[in-house]
């Protein structure tokens, strides 16, 4: 695994940059939006709750459900109609987990109830297209393991995988985007009420917010990263798709076998320019 440091200088190229956060009122998200405006970016915060930030010239609050996309489209537009144009985008929110898949609820005549889907709602409908510039997505460690709120696991498993192929589309249609994912552990945030005093409970020791603004600021300004996935713990950073993800895949796959990515650019090319957004591989 590749462990890298983050120095305050690596953060200086944000200033002048227009900063949409999503999630942006409590924990890690106004950590960041603090980080940011103290590095002279102007920052546009998307909540369904009062940012508490002190408003300034350089700081818009939108108040935004992510999970509704005509809200996220009037989010940009206000974006750009404040500030201009849009730099990077940190899609930040998230909830707690909600369903309860072991304790199923019912109506009265007995008919089985839907689990809720608010945190797939949330943390997978919240990332808008940019014209150029840098998204960050807000994945988990819990996306790199089993845990027993699966539909928090399932949501940010999604994300890392929307990350990893998006990063990838870009390559290929030679976009001036760069996609990466955080994959932070523990972090003292109010994501559920108290959770600092669980996790100290627990015997563990839960990372403060800024260290995954850190982060998030990093990969917002380091030109190199493109399908980036960083953990981070206890603030240390360590990159782990080119490092263990996709070298765990190739010794899966073997080396005698092309990738499935690989396979659909050929499928791709073979097929009637008009017809290869149609094309699917429905065996996998």
């Amino acid at each position: 695994m590749v462990e890298f440091f983050i120095k305050d200088e690596d953060l200086v190229g944000l200033k002048g940059k227009v900063v949409i956060i999503t999630g942006g009122s409590p924990g890690i998200g106004l950590a960041t939006v603090n980080l940011l405006l103290s590095l002279g970016a102007s920052v546009v915060s998307a909540d369904v709750t009062e940012s508490a930030v002190t408003p300034a010239s350089s700081f818009l609050f939108v108040r935004t459900n992510v999970a509704v996309f005509k809200e996220l489209a009037a989010l940009f537009k206000a974006a750009k109609e404040h500030f201009g144009r849009v730099d990077c985008v940190f899609a930040n929110a998230g909830i707690s987990p909600r369903a309860k898949y072991l304790a199923l609820e019912t109506y009265a005549n007995g008919d089985l109830i839907e689990p809720s889907t608010e945190v797939l709602d949330v943390m997978l409908k919240s990332v808008q297209q940019l014209e150029g510039g840098s998204v960050v997505l807000m994945g988990s460690s819990t996306g790199l393991q089993p845990f027993r709120a699966p539909d928090y696991s399932t949501a940010k498993h999604g994300v890392l995988g929307f990350g990893r192929g998006y990063a990838r589309l870009m390559e290929v249609a030679g976009l001036p985007i760069r996609i990466n994912t955080l994959m932070p552990s523990w972090t003292a945030t109010n994501l559920i009420q108290d959770l600092p005093t669980f996790i100290s409970d627990a015997k563990h020791q839960a990372q403060s917010g800024m260290a995954v603004a850190r982060a998030a600021s990093y990969l917002m300004v380091d030109g190199s990263g493109q399908g980036d996935v960083v953990y981070v713990d206890v603030g240390k950073y360590t990159e782990i798709e080119k490092a263990v993800l996709a070298p765990a895949y190739e010794t899966i796959k073997g080396a005698e076998h092309p990738s499935d990515d690989e396979i659909l650019r050929r499928i791709r090319a073979l097929t009637p320019p008009a017809a290869k957004e149609n094309v699917k591989d429905r065996s996998i």
